[in-house]
C-alpha cells in the first residue's frame, strides 16, 4: 500500500526542473618572475703565462632568460675585483666596460624564454698570477 501511495504521489507532482543563471567575475595576480640560468658558462677563469703577456682572457657564456613581464627585465652584471682590471661586455645593445661598480641593463621585450650570449674580455691585473680563479663576474636578473 504504502508503495502504491508513493508512486501515485511521484506521478501525480509534474516534475519542475529550474534554471538559474549566475554570473560572477574571476581575477588573478600573477607575479612578476625572472629566472636566469647559465647554459654555458665557465666554472673559472684559467688563465695562462701567455694571457697574462696578451693582457686579457675572453671568455664566452650563453644564457637562459624566462619572464613574464611584458615591459622586460633588469640584467645586473657584477665585477669581481681581483684577478681584473676591467671587463668589457659584448652582447648587449651597445658595448660596456665595467670597473668596479656593479651595472644594471633594462632589457625589454615580449614575455618568455630567450637565450643571452655574451662575450667578456677580462682585462687582466698586472699582479695577476697564471692559476684558476671563480669568474670575475656575476651575471644576474630580476623583474622591472
Amino acid at each position: 500500500l504504502a508503495l502504491a501511495l508513493a508512486l501515485a504521489l511521484a506521478t501525480a507532482v509534474p516534475a519542475m526542473a529550474g534554471q538559474a543563471r549566475a554570473s560572477f567575475t574571476v581575477s588573478a595576480v600573477v607575479p612578476v618572475r625572472v629566472t636566469l640560468t647559465a647554459l654555458d658558462q665557465p666554472a673559472e677563469l684559467a688563465i695562462s703565462a701567455a694571457d697574462l703577456a696578451r693582457g686579457y682572457k675572453d671568455v664566452a657564456a650563453t644564457y637562459r632568460v624566462s619572464h613574464n613581464d611584458r615591459r622586460g627585465y633588469l640584467l645586473r652584471l657584477s665585477p669581481r675585483i681581483g684577478v681584473t682590471r676591467e671587463v668589457e661586455v659584448q652582447g648587449l645593445a651597445a658595448a660596456l666596460v665595467m670597473r668596479e661598480e656593479s651595472v644594471e641593463i633594462v632589457q625589454p621585450g615580449p614575455p618568455g624564454s630567450h637565450d643571452l650570449a655574451l662575450g667578456f674580455r677580462f682585462v687582466l691585473d698586472p699582479a695577476a698570477a697564471p692559476g684558476r680563479y671563480p669568474l670575475p663576474v656575476l651575471v644576474t636578473a630580476r623583474p622591472l
